[in-house]
């Protein structure tokens, strides 16, 4: 079985170590993270491991990796390289979206394979992340061999694992700011619009939940075109005028974001064959303003 330290004490890292360690995919060796104390409570979660307050506590593992937040990946490897710890043929791996394996050179060039393997999952809690991981999308990249070891430890804890390409790294993760992040922001945004029009926010949340709820599995069912309803999968032109020139007199900000988000929708309009080229057009315009 393969040794596996980790640097770090993030949520996908502990959810992945336990998991991995209930799997006995790796041998979970040394843990270091900002302190020993808060180590020891990683540790102690992963269920292995032994808590190291300084990396050169850490002892020589065939895998290392950092599981910390994306600002602290790169300054992490360059520690990690310049330690000496890391020889030929170890491999370091990151689990960030954002950030390209190929950050990770400083570790190369100590002889190192470099990967990066990241779960599309919400890790609010790391304790219900490692209870519902099985099923989890991960998108891969980095070096071949280094892959041929990591995708089958995250295939034995549950995960369906996928390459994308590197240099589209930041592309990638904005899919799914896109659909996890900016939807909680689109939420706020139609609340803010009825908190407008008088309804509290509170009676607000719970008036859009059905049909948000109803949204998301159509979506899921049938598909983005096949779920797009309202005045632009109608082609009212008109409602669209009205309440953009409304919303624009309130929030010219709001406004800007109903315009493009209106542009893509008349896109799926089309794509779904609702829209004649005239129609197409004339929503396209009274968007645009003109």
């Amino acid at each position: 079985m393969k040794t596996l330290n980790i640097i770090g004490s993030g949520r996908v890292g502990r959810a992945c170590g336990r998991l991995w360690v209930e799997k006995k995919v790796f041998e979970i060796q040394d843990v270091l993270t900002r302190s020993r104390e808060s180590a020891g409570v990683a540790v102690k979660f992963i269920g292995a491991g032994h808590a190291v307050g300084h990396l050169s506590e850490m002892r020589p593992a065939d895998i290392w990796m950092i599981a910390t937040r994306d600002d602290a990946i790169v300054p992490s490897c360059v520690t990690l390289a310049a330690s000496g710890k890391v020889v030929p043929d170890d491999i370091v791996f990151h689990v960030s979206g954002a950030t390209p394996s190929g950050d990770l050179q400083p570790a190369r060039r100590s002889g190192a394979l470099i990967a990066s393997v990241h779960p599309i999952k919400t890790f609010t809690d790391a304790e219900q992340a490692s209870r519902t991981f099985a099923g989890t999308y991960c998108a891969a990249e980095g070096d071949r061999e280094a892959l041929r070891v990591l995708r089958p430890a995250f295939e034995k804890v549950g995960a369906k694992v996928f390459e994308i390409k590197p240099e589209l790294k930041a592309v990638y993760h904005a899919g799914g700011v896109f659909a996890c992040n900016y939807l909680a922001a689109l939420i706020e945004a139609a609340m803010r619009a009825h908190e407008k029009a008088g309804i509290p926010r509170a009676a607000s949340l719970k008036a859009l939940e059905p049909m948000v709820r109803e949204t998301v599995d159509a979506i899921f069912e049938k598909g983005p075109a096949r779920a797009l309803t309202g005045p632009v999968s109608r082609g009212d032109v008109a409602t669209i005028k009205r309440q953009l020139a409304q919303v624009a007199e309130w929030d010219p900000g709001m406004a800007e974001l109903y315009r493009g988000l209106g542009m893509l929708a008349v896109a799926l309009a089309e794509d779904d064959q609702r829209l004649d080229a005239a129609r197409s057009g004339d929503l396209r315009a009274a968007l645009s303003g003109r």
